[in-house]
């Protein structure tokens, strides 16, 4: 007698096949699917650059693609586009020096075309070995470091807040330098770690708490005084120093500013509502009582509004103040 199957997994099969030979066609079926299965993995495209990227340990090698119509042009956009993703990702470092230095390590390794693709590109694979990288910028991190203990060693004790801008000022430069190279040297770790953080972060912390320490108060009065002290603020906290009331004893620097708008009408621009805003500006060394810098800033703006148009002047014209204040500030102080 025959048995049908009718099991709804093996509805491949036609009713009409005998359950005792069902087994045998799926034998039959699992070794055509696993012949399909080789041919597939054998047509394999291994002229793909992931797949001759795959190829590298990332945790010894940082590899870059490119690619080109000849081989030259392949293994240079490979360099190329190597440096490019470095001063991408930490882009304070292309001004230390040491990336020319980085590139020296690196060389093409492998160029090949894709015969399998129609625009029959050759590609090019740049790489760059984790561990020559760390020889290249150790060293840097390491002698920043021993500057910055230098230094911090020469702060006042007990603390002078002008005495120790100075020492401030000239770590300054040392603390860019030491974190625009540790950028780049945790973007070519493979473990995104930074250099040694703990030795870094006090001398970080000091050059913050040796600039907040000096103290500059703002005193704005006038139309329009709330916007333009916005500006000054901003500037001061750029600068890293400290803002302190009015009254403050303890204020090493005074901003006195004396803002006026006037509004006049445009020959030029029919239909727009014109407003002209300045300051006079002058800064004071609160401990000393002598103003070392005066100056005055006028901008104007014409809108459908003259409340918008008063706004936008006086905005322009604390930003132009702003940079003004940055410069003669930083310099005075820098030389005082």
């Amino acid at each position: 007698m025959k048995t049908y199957a009718y099991n709804a997994a093996d509805a491949y099969f036609c009713t009409s096949v005998p359950l005792i030979k069902r087994g045998y066609m799926k034998k039959l079926l699992l070794a055509f699917l696993a012949s399909v299965g080789l041919c597939a993995c054998s047509g394999l495209n291994k002229n793909t650059v992931s797949y001759q990227t795959a190829k590298y340990d990332t945790a010894k090698y940082y590899v870059v693609a490119g690619e080109g119509m000849t081989k030259e042009e392949a293994s240079q956009n490979a360099l190329t586009n190597m440096r490019r993703e470095m001063i991408q990702n930490a882009p304070d470092a292309a001004e230390q020096g040491v990336v020319p230095d980085l590139m020296a390590n690196a060389s093409v390794d492998k160029v090949w075309r894709d015969a399998d693709a129609s625009s029959k590109h050759y590609y090019a694979l740049a790489v760059l070995p984790r561990s020559n990288a760390r020889k290249v910028l150790e060293p840097l991190l390491k002698q920043a470091d021993l500057k910055l203990a230098g230094l911090a060693a020469q702060f006042a004790s007990p603390a002078d807040p002008m005495a120790d801008l100075k020492t401030a000022y000239k770590m300054q430069p040392v603390v860019l330098r030491r974190q625009a190279l540790d950028d780049l040297y945790q973007f070519l770790s493979a473990d995104r770690e930074s250099f040694e953080p703990a030795n870094f972060l006090p001398y970080k912390n000091a050059l913050k708490e040796k600039l907040a320490a000096v103290l500059v108060a703002v005193d704005v009065e006038g139309v329009q005084s709330e916007v333009f002290v916005t500006y000054v603020v901003d500037a001061l906290n750029q600068m890293g120093l400290g803002v302190a009331d009015i009254a403050d004893p303890d204020q090493v620097i005074l901003v006195k500013v004396v803002t006026e708008t006037d509004g006049y009408n445009s020959k030029k621009v029919e239909g727009l509502i014109w407003c002209s805003s300045g300051a006079a500006v002058s800064l004071v060394d609160a401990q000393r009582n002598v103003t070392f810098a005066r100056f005055n800033v006028h901008e104007r703006a014409g809108t459908s509004r003259a409340a918008d148009s008063m706004r936008r002047s006086m905005q322009a014209a604390g930003e132009q103040a702003a940079k003004q204040i940055t410069q003669r500030l930083e310099t005075y102080l820098k030389t005082r």
